[in-house]
């Protein structure tokens, strides 16, 4: 795995019909191996099920992936000591993917993946699914096989038969590019931990600022509790029962009175 994470890698690359996200793929069993190895949290995972098949795959805009974060980690999209301990991490669904993904870009990915099997190809398939963080290499898995930590999220796209029109057009858009996937992933996840600092920052400061508004409320109070005690007593030094006033005070309402 360590030999895996130290070279570049030829990686194709596709134009799928929604410009905002990336698709891209392997030359061959042993360009995925390193992909595998190297992939982001926002991608998912496409291949032709039961059959052999080009792994492809695709990478969501930061702006969607953002938006199933904050369904992961409840109420902000921020992984937080908080969410873990209350069990708060929740595992996405397939409707959650569904729900900022295009139909037209899962119906791409099938043509891709059904276009670039050697069998697939020729038959109608059904097309595998999953998130990137689903995938399982063990040591002892031979190359460009793979497996999965939680079966039940891997779904399927039924029934798919070709459509030249769409391959035609994702195979005209083809290019090839040398990537340092290692450093990729380097900056990827730490533009990661950047945003999770800034918001931890943000968060300290509302914080803050949140306990302070609370003493000034509380001081308030206390300063109105304070005028109120006071203008009370007043009130029963000038007119209230049973106070016992001075003589001047009490010749000076008889003069009154009078």
């Amino acid at each position: 795995w360590l030999k895996l994470r130290i070279a570049s890698v030829m990686v194709l690359f596709f134009e799928c019909c929604d410009p905002r996200f990336t698709v891209y793929m392997g030359k061959d069993k042993f360009e995925n191996e390193k992909l595998i190895a190297n992939g982001f949290p926002e991608d998912l995972w496409f291949h032709v099920d039961d059959l052999s098949s080009a792994h492809v795959y695709l990478r969501l805009p930061l702006d969607l992936w953002q938006q199933l974060q904050v369904k992961m980690y409840p109420p902000e999209g921020f992984p937080t000591k908080q969410n873990k301990e209350s069990g708060g991490i929740k595992i996405l669904t397939r409707d959650d993917y569904e729900s900022v993904i295009p139909q037209q870009v899962f119906d791409d990915m099938a043509q891709l993946v059904k276009g670039n099997s050697i069998e697939g190809c020729k038959v109608q398939v059904d097309v595998c699914w999953t998130p990137f963080a689903n995938l399982r290499k063990g040591p002892d898995m031979p190359t460009g096989t793979i497996g999965f930590h939680r079966e039940h999220q891997v779904w399927h796209l039924k029934h798919v038969d070709r459509d030249r029109e769409a391959l035609k057009r994702l195979e005209k858009s083809r290019c090839e590019k040398e990537v340092d996937l290692v450093k990729e992933r380097a900056q990827r996840e730490e533009e990661e931990r950047a945003r999770i600092r800034k918001h931890n920052q943000e968060l300290k400061l509302r914080e803050k600022e949140e306990r302070k508004r609370a003493e000034e409320a509380k001081a308030l109070k206390s300063y109105a509790a304070l005028q109120t005690d006071d203008s009370l007593k007043q009130d029963n030094k000038s007119w209230g029962d049973g106070y016992q006033g001075t003589v001047e005070e009490c010749r000076e309402i008889e003069d009154d009175f009078m």
